[in-house]
Order: structure tokens, then C-alpha cells, then sequence
């Protein structure tokens, strides 16, 4: 997805994780462990009732971290990913009208980071150490 060849500044959906696995708030434990090690993922989000309450970070798998970070799916990108580096976590959870949509991880920032760059340099080889 090449999001930089506008002139505005792309929306947080534009760069999430559609489609997250997440969990229910009465799942047990297990399921939030088996779910991060089936697929590989750091973060997942709590839902009650179709709205998402906490998130579980791979940090401590054991706790729900009530109000995570919620943005709308049309939040610009930029500022995403400033408060995530403002406030040192690790992913946002994106969200359409209130339901679940995508999740935001510090991974997908750095895989967009690095398309951007890509672009903007494409003859560097990367391998040029100072």
C-alpha cells in the first residue's frame, strides 16, 4: 500500500492490522496466551459486548489493561503514532463507529517507516555504515 503519494496525510486505517484477533473480557487467560502464541501477536483487544474495554499486551499476558488507546479509523496517521512515541506504548486500537476495526502496532508504523523510505531513497542499499 503506498500511502505517501498524496498531498494529505494517510488515516491510522490506511496502515492497521485489519481484522484483529481479540478476545471477551470472561475469556480466561489461556485463550489471550494460545491466541498471542498461535499467531505470533503482541497485542490483543478486550471486548464487552462488541466495545473494546482493555488490551493484553505480551508484556503481561496475565493483565487486562483497561482504556487502551482508541482511535477512529479516519484519525491522520502522524498523530497516531506521536502519542503512541509520547506515551511509549506499543499499539492503538482503531476502531469505525465504535466497533473493533484494525489495531495500529509499533510494527506497522515501522513497516510503513521503512515503504516510506524506500520511496524516498530507492538507489540507497541501506548498507552504507558511517
Amino acid at each position: 500500500m503506498v500511502l505517501w503519494r498524496s498531498d494529505k496525510m494517510p488515516p491510522v486505517g490506511a496502515a492497521m492490522t485489519p481484522f484483529p484477533y481479540f478476545v471477551e473480557e470472561s475469556d480466561p487467560v489461556g485463550v489471550v496466551s494460545r491466541l498471542m502464541a498461535e499467531h505470533a501477536i503482541r497485542h490483543v483487544p478486550v471486548l464487552r459486548q462488541g466495545r473494546v474495554v482493555g488490551i493484553v499486551s505480551a508484556r503481561a499476558p496475565h493483565v487486562v489493561v483497561p482504556d487502551p488507546y482508541v482511535v477512529e479509523m479516519l484519525t491522520p496517521l502522524d498523530e497516531v503514532a506521536m502519542t503512541m512515541s509520547r506515551r511509549r506504548i506499543g499499539s492503538a486500537v482503531v476502531v469505525k463507529k465504535g466497533k473493533l476495526a484494525g489495531i495500529l502496532s509499533v510494527s506497522d508504523v515501522c513497516r510503513v517507516l521503512a515503504e516510506v523510505l524506500r520511496e524516498r531513497f530507492p538507489d540507497s542499499g541501506g548498507n552504507d555504515a558511517a
